[in-house]
């Protein structure tokens, strides 16, 4: 038996990647992003604040 190099990456996952891209890096970037925008939305701040609420802080 012939002992080949292995590559650093899984043949049937880089076919799958050619096929359909790259799905799990689409899927961290996107977790990412959520996890963004959900730390500026539950963020309070009172820097965001604006008018009468910042007066009454």
């Amino acid at each position: 038996m012939i002992a080949r190099p292995t590559s650093p990456g899984s043949p049937i996952y880089d076919q799958l990647v050619m096929e359909h891209g790259d799905v799990l890096t689409e899927a961290r970037r996107l977790a990412d992003l959520t996890h963004q925008q959900a730390d500026r939305v539950l963020t309070w701040d009172k820097s965001t604040l604006r008018g009468d609420q910042a007066a009454q802080s």
